[in-house]
């Protein structure tokens, strides 16, 4: 202390470093109060939880075994003496889902009479008189496994016994309950015989005379207590000294012990739930030192952080109009990219739509002499003649040719036919299979299996043999030069079938159709490794030959199984050869004349909107096939003067017209024409949709390509919702 210091400025000094002495100690004391109850606090709401577990169990088992003497009681009133004939008693076992794994009899000695698997059984401990003529024995078997074995006493005065596996029981219902770090629950008898214990060797042991066999230097004392007010039948939490029995060391520790009796008929258990008071305590004072640590770390962290908020201030400063400038010259960057990219995809696109209807064109050209020789050929020949029918495929594979050339050509048109017809199955198979004769060598051989007489399905024909054509080709380039066999099997499968399939999951199923023609393609070739089988349906990918091939054969016909709602799969071995299955929905026969059915029973008076032309007037023919006009439409304004002119009760409109949206347009009309039934068409359903139909704004909705049967359908399943 300075010499120069005046006493009251000393008495002022003093005087602050008192108060806050004082109040020093005040926050200490305070603190100190808190802590303690808070601990005491924690300690109490732990205990309780400990109870609440105890309680549980000990509920949970009473009646887990009042129902095993149930089942016992029940097996000899509908068995009595007869029970092992019929295998009634191993019939139970095998449906049972408890962990009872025996039956036994005995007879009025007690010797074993009978029993369903032979299981030697000893060391018969009687653990409970639930009864008159019930009891629960502990047996083990030669290999000093545990089972309770339930008794009840016939009227014979033999025996029905129920065993039960002990050890299993605790394993997956008992052992796997953690409290603390070292805590555990067991179960005891009424008069303290261990029942279940993480400590095998405990198993059957008295908890006192037993321990002290075992170990006989230690003191128990705190533990014969404790014991004493369990085995009183009531409900508790108790602090005693005893020692780990899982530790190999057996340390003394402090213990509670949460216990809750399990009645069983005229008796209980105890189930006790033991923790070591440490594992309650320790967290509390970690966390506390957790708690100061954050606070004391807090308060120099937020120095620090004032320190260097001032310069992140300025440098702030700086760095944003360097942000600034960078986001404008990336934003620019992009935009010249994107500008870039787009003029590249567009000329890209354009070349392909001038060589795309060149190569139509030039091909017209081949086909057209092609077509008219055989033409000319088939009105000379006798139609009985061979001559006459080989001139006759000519045409007709020509004819194909066409479409298939048609097909090319639309590829640079901006709408795409959508519509699908009904096709015979038989049919086209048979016209396909003839087609893949033609290209087959000598040296293939082909196999029809066809059965799928008087089936039909939706589709494209040409689309759909495009499909099986250039798998077949695929499977003659797998064969190669030796001798092969090329199976062609068709068949109708139930929609169930598709479910057991590994390669398809059930959620892609669609639940629309009940049934689906099964188309399989089968080779003897060379296969394909796992590998290789998951990139086979890959745009560009291909195993063949550069020059040979361009690897958008089976990317292509997966796209058009896929738009007929179907599903294409192979499985392939090297060395054994590969299959290809096309699953495509059968169309039934009974749906057309349900649909018309309907209705004759009242008037539809159907408007279709759609900006494809092509797609209306196949529509209107279609329909005119049933013997149903329909209206039809391409845009928002003759849509409206439609509805104003005529009476109209379904629309189906498709989601974008030549001059609106289609979701636009049902809402627009709902407050006007409330009675119409609305049916969106969609090549897929997006959210806009799904959210206009929750909404009401439209009925119902129909994925493309569309035929007059599904929109039929469409619109009963509309009117039956």
């Amino acid at each position: 202390m300075e010499k120069g210091i005046e006493p009251e400025q000393r008495r002022v000094r003093l005087l602050v470093i008192l108060q806050l002495s004082i109040i020093m100690i005040y926050l200490i004391s305070a603190a100190s109060r808190v802590w303690i109850e808070y601990r005491e606090t924690l300690v109490q709401n732990q205990k309780e939880q400990m109870l609440i577990t105890a309680e549980i169990l000990g509920e949970n088992m009473g009646i887990t075994l009042q129902e095993y003497e149930n089942e016992l009681e029940f097996l000899g009133s509908i068995s009595g003496e007869d029970g092992w004939e019929g295998g009634i008693y191993e019939q139970f076992l095998n449906i049972q889902n408890s962990f009872a794994c025996n039956i036994l009899q005995e007879d009025e000695n007690g010797a074993l009479r009978a029993c369903v698997y032979d299981t030697a059984l000893k060391a018969p401990i009687l653990v409970s008189k639930t009864g008159e003529n019930k009891s629960i024995w502990q047996y083990e078997d030669e290999k000093g496994k545990k089972y309770l074995v339930f008794k009840e006493e016939l009227d014979s005065g033999k025996k029905l016994c129920l065993a039960v596996d002990a050890e299993k029981y605790y394993e997956k219902l008992i052992s796997d309950i953690h409290i603390g770090t070292n805590g555990y629950v067991m179960i005891k008898n009424s008069s303290g015989r261990i029942l279940m214990h993480p400590e095998p060797e405990q198993w059957g042991i008295m908890v006192i005379e037993g321990r002290r066999e075992m170990y006989p230097d230690l003191d128990y004392s705190s533990l014969e207590e404790m014991v004493k007010e369990q085995c009183s039948g009531n409900k508790g939490i108790s602090e005693y000294y005893s020692y780990w029995w899982t530790d190999p060391e057996l340390p003394r520790v402090k213990k509670i012990s949460a216990y809750a009796p399990a009645t069983i008929g005229e008796d209980f258990w105890v189930v006790s739930a033991v923790i070591d008071y440490d594992d309650f305590y320790s967290p509390i004072v970690e966390g506390m030192k957790k708690i100061g640590f954050l606070f004391i770390s807090g308060l120099l962290l937020l120095f620090v952080m004032i320190f260097f908020i001032g310069k992140l201030l300025n440098d702030r400063r700086k760095a944003s109009k360097e942000i600034v400038y960078l986001r404008e010259l990336n934003s620019l960057l992009e935009e010249v990219q994107q500008g870039e990219e787009r003029i590249a995809h567009q000329q890209r696109l354009q070349i392909m739509g001038t060589m795309t209807g060149g190569i139509a064109h030039e091909f017209n050209n081949f086909l057209t002499p092609i077509m008219g020789y055989a033409e000319l050929l088939m009105l000379e020949l006798d139609e009985e003649s061979d001559e006459y029918d080989s001139a006759r495929e000519i045409y007709e594979a020509s004819e194909k040719a066409k479409d298939v050339i048609r097909q090319i050509s639309s590829l640079s048109r901006r709408n795409v036919e959508t519509v699908y017809k009904t096709i015979p199955a038989d049919k086209m198979l048979q016209r396909v299979s003839k087609m893949v004769e033609s290209v087959c060598p000598a040296h293939v051989h082909m196999k029809r299996e066809l059965q799928v007489q008087g089936i039909s399905i939706l589709g494209n024909a040409t689309q759909l043999n495009q499909v099986i054509l250039n798998i077949c080709v695929n499977a003659i380039y797998a064969i190669g030069k030796k001798e092969g066999e090329l199976i062609l099997r068709a068949e109708t499968v139930e929609k169930e079938t598709l479910e057991h399939i590994p390669a398809l999951e059930a959620s892609q199923i669609s639940k629309a159709w009940s049934r689906y023609l099964r188309i399989d393609i089968e080779d003897n070739g060379c296969g394909m490794t796992q590998e290789t089988l998951k990139h086979i349906f890959d745009p560009f990918f291909t195993t063949k030959k550069a020059g040979e091939g361009t690897g958008l054969g089976l990317s292509l016909a997966e796209q058009i199984v896929h738009s007929h709602k179907g599903y294409l799969y192979a499985e392939s071995e090297v060395g054994k050869g590969t299959t290809f299955t096309v699953f495509l929905p059968v169309l039934e026969a009974d749906t057309e004349e349900t649909l018309l059915g309907e209705r004759q029973q009242e008037d539809l008076r159907i408007l279709i909107a759609d900006d494809n032309a092509k797609i209306l007037k196949l529509l209107e023919r279609n329909f005119a096939r049933i013997g149903l006009q329909i209206t039809v439409c391409r845009t928002n304004g003759e849509l409206q003067k439609i509805l104003k002119e005529r009476k109209i009760n379904v629309l189906v409109i498709d989601e974008t017209l030549e001059d609106g949206d289609g979701v636009d347009s049902c809402m627009a009309m709902q407050g006007k024409y409330p009675d119409i039934l609305k049916i969106m068409m969609a090549d897929q359903i997006t959210r806009e949709i799904a959210e206009a139909k929750q909404k009401r704004v439209i009925d119902g909705y129909v994925e493309k390509p569309v035929s007059d049967t599904t929109i039929l359908e469409a619109i009963r399943s509309c009117r039956e919702s």
